[in-house]
């Protein structure tokens, strides 16, 4: 039986919902048991599903290590004086991020979105060094890639109190992920000032917003966080 407020799958003997003691309707508990009896849901044990995982995981990286080997030696048989593998190298190793961390792994969905910011940000850095390093990335994809992280989090923590306690970690790290931009206009990796300023100060309000129109167990977690 799943609750209507909060959207937590809960068992149908119980009068109350666990998570925000909402009390569940006669009829809605009825419905839900009798359904229950007559197509029960089965899922998979977890231990099938981390060998399967596993061998996705080891599959993959098989083929992309292939693909890789291949790629350099036609690179380095045919031509040593344009590496276009290594344009392609970067591609490949996101794409193989992705489908073991983000699609197949079951880490935490917070977790999963500084993994695909740290791998998308890595992956256009490199590019932007073998073409010659003109800056582009740190310029301005990196700080349009953290605002971009940081709004997914923000709508994803307005759904509902659920979402936003098990995001306050990834929500932190983004708010300081987002100053990253000035720090590398000060060492003169960038020469674009705007777009680190915008990113640091999407942050500062949004996280600000979230503090002064958020309910008082949202503080409550931030000072948990920060053991205050």
């Amino acid at each position: 039986m799943k609750c209507e407020s909060c959207g937590v799958i809960v068992d149908p003997s119980h009068a109350t919902c666990p998570l925000c003691r909402r009390k569940f309707g006669r009829e809605t508990a009825g419905i839900s048991t009798l359904t229950n009896q007559l197509y029960p849901f089965y899922l998979m044990s977890d231990r099938q599903h981390k060998k399967s995982s596993e061998n996705i995981s080891k599959w993959l990286s098989f083929i992309v290590v292939s693909v890789i080997s291949v790629l350099l030696i036609v690179n380095i048989l045919s031509s040593r004086e344009n590496m276009w593998s290594l344009y392609l190298l970067p591609c490949l190793l996101y794409i193989w991020l992705s489908i073991r961390h983000t699609i197949v792994g079951s880490a935490h969905l917070g977790r999963k979105i500084l993994v695909q910011l740290f791998g998308l940000s890595i992956m256009l850095l490199w590019i932007d060094v073998v073409g010659g390093s003109h800056y582009w990335s740190t310029e301005y994809v990196i700080p349009f890639v953290l605002i971009a992280a940081t709004l997914l989090v923000t709508l994803i923590c307005c759904t509902g109190r659920s979402k936003w306690r098990g995001l306050i970690g990834c929500l932190l790290n983004l708010h300081f992920l987002s100053f990253v931009p000035l720090l590398l206009y000060l060492l003169e990796l960038s020469q674009v000032l705007w777009t680190a300023v915008a990113a640091a100060l999407h942050s500062l309000i949004t996280f600000g917003g979230m503090l002064l129109l958020a309910d008082n167990s949202f503080r409550e977690e931030i000072k948990l966080k920060f053991h205050v």
